[in-house]
């Protein structure tokens, strides 16, 4: 009997365990969710936080509003781009593994700071055109490294990068003026060389020759 007791107690806190896991809150990641016609996207980056230099990507789900149902076979008809300042690119769509409605596109982020994503193409016919950028109330910016670097700091992408483009300047410089000197001596060289080959030989010192005098005739008698 205080077996039984015992096993309908451990029984009891088991399931009262696990009912309090599910129904504890769960994280909720920084993306943003918008009403697309009678779709909804939801929009954020792969993994979050983000930082620069580590491999990350767009995280794009699309479920119809009504019911919540995802939506499939986006991959194919939806053509989505990655923008940073100036520069953009092109970042193709795959099917999430085991998850329907999700889509991943991977890339590397390589500044911190804000990034927009840019989808067009048609959600079953419904034509699309819409921007997702980062920011407060949206989805996170990419963090810089640096500060979370120990105990070494090592670099991020764009600094080496502009660290090799100051090299490569300032040997391009050294180059340019080590050709410079070297044409300057050439060119002083020929000018010596010039001068030596114009300049006329000095005229030979010419000697005065001397007749000895003559003996003077006797006298006659």
């Amino acid at each position: 009997m205080a077996n039984w007791w015992r096993w309908s107690l451990a029984l009891t806190a088991g399931l009262v365990l696990a009912l309090g896991v599910l129904a504890a809150p769960t994280p909720v990641l920084a993306h943003e969710r918008r009403a697309v016609g009678e779709y909804t996207f939801i929009v954020g980056f792969l993994k979050e936080p983000a930082f620069e230099g580590e491999t990350n990507g767009i995280d794009l789900r699309v479920v119809r509003t009504a019911d919540e149902q995802p939506v499939e076979g986006l991959e194919q008809t939806l053509k989505a781009e990655v923008i940073v300042g100036p520069n953009t690119m092109p970042v193709p769509l795959r099917p999430r593994f085991r998850q329907p409605g999700a889509y991943n596109g991977e890339f590397v982020p390589t500044r911190p700071g804000s990034y927009t994503f840019h989808f067009t193409g048609t959600v079953n016919g419904l034509p699309i055109n819409e921007t997702f950028e980062s920011g407060p109330g949206r989805f996170d910016d990419v963090q810089a490294v640096a500060p979370l670097q120990f105990p070494d700091k090592v670099p991020a992408g764009i600094d080496l990068q502009r660290a090799l483009v100051a090299a490569e300047s300032r040997a391009s410089t050294a180059l340019a003026l080590g050709l410079a000197g070297l044409l300057a001596g050439v060119a002083g060289l020929a000018v010596a060389l010039w001068a030596l080959a114009s300049r006329r030989p000095p005229a030979e010192a010419r000697v005065a020759v001397v007749e000895p005098p003559r003996p003077a005739a006797p006298e006659r008698l």
